[in-house]
């Protein structure tokens, strides 16, 4: 009886720092796939330049370097053709939905997920992987694939523009438009840029298979470059190879580049663009046909319109925000003693979050909830909220109502949408000896574990009526004394690093 051919095993490269947890997931693969396992990104780089994975999977807390970024290197080099599929305990440091929008394959919660629900989501992604060369080149391959008229591919944008008009963020109408870009071009590396305030240059808001470092540190002057010039003509620009004409970016990408302008078709607002959507990084290396150019023109308007629509609506809540921080430092100039004490609260919470691997957007929403953490105060009398002695208990009392206050008052702003725990909960211990609600650990919201640190050590480095500032140095140490009690270690651990390498008077 002849042999039956035998299914090819596929490669799984296990990122993940947990001993335990890891030596878990080792069994879970090992039947149907060989492995390779490491606690470590800088291990697991070193492994990619002499080994060949199909699957990787990433925790998102790792030592050293968030996982998110590590998908982002990994979507950023196609030759590797790796699929990267999250497994993570902290739901908060990365939404599944953001998570797959920005290019992992699939997206599990530790303790909630079946062997068998992983193990099937790997062989499907093994399973594309190896029909790539048809799955995954572009918009004529679909068609041709699904038998598909131009009346069909005509729907499915009617389909997503409903979709994209109908989302309540930016940051949502972002990740929707590059998660269907990447599906109908084939493209690994997308990213949408858009006009910074002073309208002199474009600054990536959101992308698919670029480093974070680059998103952050990309500044492209409006005219220069593919993008700005394909902003400023208000045309598409593309090329067959980057080295030639240079991009936003790191030249090393091979392969067809566009540049795709944000602007509503009939023009509106005079036509002015108010960003660009690049892409790269085609599986097939195919250079865009002129059919495909008209699509992604298509795209890109629905885009511009949910863009525009999601700016207009920021720019309404910056202005209520920007009230609210006025108010704040109204509330607190009344007292000599905690004036500036909110914005510096801000300050320092938005240095630890970027120490604890958030990004310079996110880093800034922690800073306007540090800056707004305390509004609550405004209901509180001024007997009690200017009291220079120590209050009786029912006074105590009375002061613990402000993080409710907090967030009924924040509760309308979408701005703030998903850190409405950061006014609720900034006074919870990780010990779950806080209040108002008594919760400890994990299940209080990692921006009110930052808040609750700044908030303590400026207390702390601030003159009191009833006693002096205290040196850094032992506002440090007693930090040092509650971690793991009152105060998320890490979150102590993040700050006494900035003040170690900040000037004296930090």
């Amino acid at each position: 009886m002849p042999l039956t051919e035998e299914k090819r095993r596929g490669s799984v490269l296990i990122i993940e720092d947990e001993e335990q947890f890891r030596r878990y997931l080792e069994k879970v693969v090992r039947e149907e796939f060989d492995f390779t396992s490491t606690g470590r990104w800088s291990e697991a780089a070193s492994l990619l330049e002499t080994h060949n994975f199909d699957i990787a999977l990433v925790d998102l807390r790792l030592p050293g370097t968030p996982g998110r970024e590590i998908v982002g290197a990994l979507l950023g080099k196609p030759s590797l053709g790796i699929t990267p599929i999250v497994i993570t305990g902290f739901g908060g440091d990365w939404h599944r939905d953001a998570a797959l929008a920005g290019g992992a394959f699939a997206y599990f919660t530790k303790g909630s997920f079946a062997p068998g629900d992983l193990v099937a989501s790997m062989r499907k992604a093994l399973s594309e992987k190896e029909n790539r060369p048809c799955d995954r080149c572009g918009i004529v391959a679909e068609m041709k694939r699904e038998h598909e008229t131009g009346a069909a591919m005509l729907q499915k944008l009617y389909e997503f523009t409903n979709e994209i008009i109908s989302l309540d963020s930016l940051g949502s109408v972002l990740d929707a438009a590059i998660s269907f870009l990447k599906k109908v071009t084939g493209c690994a590396r997308i990213s949408i840029m858009l006009l910074s305030e002073d309208g002199n240059h474009l600054a990536i808001k959101k992308a698919i298979g670029l480093e974070r470092d680059v998103i952050e540190s990309t500044h492209v002057k409006v005219g220069d470059k593919i993008a700005g010039k394909a902003f400023k003509q208000g045309r598409i620009i593309s090329s067959r190879r980057i080295e030639h004409d240079g991009t936003y970016a790191s030249k090393k990408m091979k392969g067809p580049f566009m540049s795709v302008p944000l602007v509503e078709i009939p023009c509106t607002n005079d036509g002015k663009p108010i960003g660009v959507i690049n892409l790269t990084g085609r599986i097939d290396g195919r250079v865009f046909t002129q059919n495909e150019r008209q699509f992604i023109r298509f795209i890109a308007n629905s885009t511009s319109i949910a863009v525009k629509n999601e700016l207009r609506k920021e720019a309404l809540e910056k202005s209520s925000i920007d009230t609210l921080v006025l108010l704040a430092n109204v509330m607190e100039a009344r007292d000599k003693y905690t004036q500036g004490h909110s914005v510096r609260v801000g300050s320092y919470a938005s240095k630890i979050a970027r120490r604890l691997g958030f990004s310079k957007e996110e880093s800034g929403e922690i800073k306007y909830a540090g800056q707004l953490h305390d509004i609550g105060k405004i209901e509180i009398p001024d007997a009690i909220l200017l009291k220079p002695d120590r209050l009786t208990r029912t006074e105590y009392e009375v002061m613990k109502r402000h993080p409710l206050t907090s967030k009924r008052i924040v509760d309308h702003i979408a701005f703030f949408g998903n850190m409405k725990g950061l006014f609720l909960h900034h006074h919870e211990h990780y010990d779950g000896s806080g209040y108002p609600d008594g919760i400890q650990g994990d299940k209080i919201e990692l921006g009110a574990r930052i808040i609750a640190v700044a908030d303590a050590y400026d207390a702390m480095t601030s003159e009191r009526p009833y006693r002096n500032a205290m040196p850094r140095e032992k506002a440090l140490s007693i930090l040092f004394e509650q971690r793991g009690r009152q105060f998320d270690p890490r979150c102590v651990d993040a700050l006494a690093e900035f003040i170690s390498r900040s000037p004296q008077n930090a």
